[in-house]
């Protein structure tokens, strides 16, 4: 664990031992140099692992529970309302999180991150049982604060640890193992309740079964490596540099009023914004059986869109600003298309037939029929398909987003504070969202939102995109009287090293 001043900033050691600042170039330039032996134990690969098994545990299965719609729960008002509040403690902890990353240390704060959901869970089990509204509320609250701490520490992980060339397959690898929680906990939740053909909660011993998973996350946490022993094939080591409170938050202020950051904002505040309008149709209109087959299936959209971006992003045979501006048009013109498919296509037309699954004329067919749905009912298909896709296009967004940011810059607690305002906001966007739906308003309502926000969101952050390969965005430098300490220097002069906290 890093001492209570300790903060970091990135760059390299001349042979003199003067800090030089590194560039997303530099780093491009060390890895073509040469490849280093790394221990499989203090490389990036398995420090990605050991971030991703964390994940699993604890905020993946508490996804596998909020892809059953309200938590599994018989009824989704109360449910939403309690999200909304873990959503904006989350969305408190995520912006501020980077400092309190900076002072407990990264295992310290991975192991405290990785406890909240498990209280949560309990929540909902004495909810199911007894009805204890109270807890459910606090739990709800004390989860949002230890994942949004999650947030802010996982973020810079899986931005600055692994080698530039790699780095979007680490982040493929990183969506793979957060939502193969998802669909083991789904496969979990749907072998405890396949027999439940109507409509309800799920069963109590589902709970049990998720918070048995959920208690190992804090062992798991304790395999991660201190910064300053992670190895990286290109050569950079990591290394410390300590800093006052007030140059802390001098930087982080600086951080989070980036105009570059700011302008990412609205799409970050719109990326997870549907999953209360779906979670609600969930808990309304499908039986048991089908929420927990859903819960099953759903994520593996998430783990196809993050492997098809993550290898579209390292393909090496287009520019960085040509796989920037590609998958930021395709994945918008996706986002805009889920919802608005259904107006944009003639009703006389083979396609309009087959768009039949989109997201309006779906609503308006459950709306019209009022069904109880089961997964052999005719309109399972059409719905849940809908609600795969909008989990890859997500997902494939958000990876997208992550490797855009891990341009901008190269520094472990700045990636921490960028990663968690936009994570912040994010979880503003999910609590509005929650909040709309913590009533029985109209689904239409929620549909226009979200159609709304993605449009706006989108001439913001192509400001952003455009610049990705062709500008250098501004980095922090180190202060020209920095020195490394005695423990910190490099074993050889020409050794590269990142300094992190």
């Amino acid at each position: 664990m890093s001492s209570a001043n300790e903060v970091a900033i990135v760059g390299t050691l001349s042979k003199e031992g003067a800090a030089i600042p590194a560039t997303g170039s530099d780093a491009s330039e060390i890895s073509q140099e040469q490849s280093y032996h790394v221990h499989w134990f203090r490389s990036t690969l398995f420090q990605v692992l050991v971030v991703g098994g964390v994940f699993f545990c604890a905020p993946g299965m508490y996804n596998a529970l909020s892809s059953l719609g309200a938590g599994g729960l018989a009824t989704p008002w109360w449910a939403n309302a309690s999200a909304a509040a873990g959503y904006a403690a989350m969305a408190f902890l995520c912006i501020i999180g980077g400092v309190i990353v900076s002072k407990l240390g990264v295992r310290f704060s991975l192991l405290l991150s990785s406890t909240g959901d498990i209280i949560y869970a309990g929540s909902l089990y004495l909810n199911s049982k007894n009805g204890t509204q109270w807890f459910l509320m606090l739990g709800s609250i004390i989860s949002g604060m230890t994942d949004g701490l999650m947030y802010a520490v996982e973020g810079p992980i899986i931005t600055s640890y692994p080698e530039e060339k790699w780095r979007g397959r680490m982040l493929a690898l990183w969506v793979f193992m957060r939502n193969l929680a998802s669909v083991i906990g789904g496969a979990i939740i749907f072998s405890l309740n396949k027999d439940t053909d109507s409509t309800g909660g799920v069963s109590l011993q589902t709970y049990l079964a998720i918070i048995g998973v959920m208690c190992v996350g804090p062992f798991i946490s304790l395999l991660i490596s201190d910064p300053s022993k992670v190895q990286r094939r290109d050569g950079v080591k990591i290394q410390l540099r300590k800093v006052k409170w007030g140059q802390t938050f001098k930087e982080w202020l600086t951080v989070i009023s980036s105009k570059d950051l700011l302008l990412l904002c609205p799409l970050f505040f719109t990326s997870w914004f549907y999953g209360s309008y779906i979670g609600t149709l969930q808990t309304e209109y499908y039986t048991v059986r089908a929420r927990a087959l859903g819960g099953l299936v759903i994520p593996f959209g998430d783990v196809l869109g993050g492997y098809l971006i993550g290898a579209f992003l390292d393909w090496q045979r287009f520019s960085i600003a040509t796989r920037a501006r590609w998958s930021f048009g395709i994945l918008m013109a996706c986002n805009v298309l889920l919802w608005y498919v259904e107006y944009a296509i003639p009703q006389n037309s083979l396609l309009y037939a087959q768009s039949r699954v989109w997201t309006a004329i779906a609503t308006k067919q459950i709306e019209d029929s009022n069904p109880v749905l089961d997964w052999d009912s005719t309109m399972f298909g059409n719905t849940f398909s809908l609600y795969i896709m909008f989990d890859l296009v997500t997902m494939a967004t958000q990876t997208a987003l992550y490797w855009i940011i891990g341009h901008m810059s190269n520094d472990f607690i700045l990636l921490s504070y960028m990663t968690g305002l936009l994570r912040g906001v994010e979880c503003v966007g999910q609590a509005v969202a929650y909040g709309v739906k913590s009533h029985d308003t109209s689904n239409w309502l929620s549909i226009g939102l979200n159609l709304g926000f993605v449009l706006v969101s989108i001439p913001f952050s192509w400001a952003v995109v455009r610049k990705v390969g062709v500008t250098e965005f501004q980095k922090l430098t180190l202060p020209e009287n920095f020195q490394p300490t005695s423990e910190d220097q490099p074993i050889g002069d020409d050794e590269k090293v990142a300094h992190v906290a």
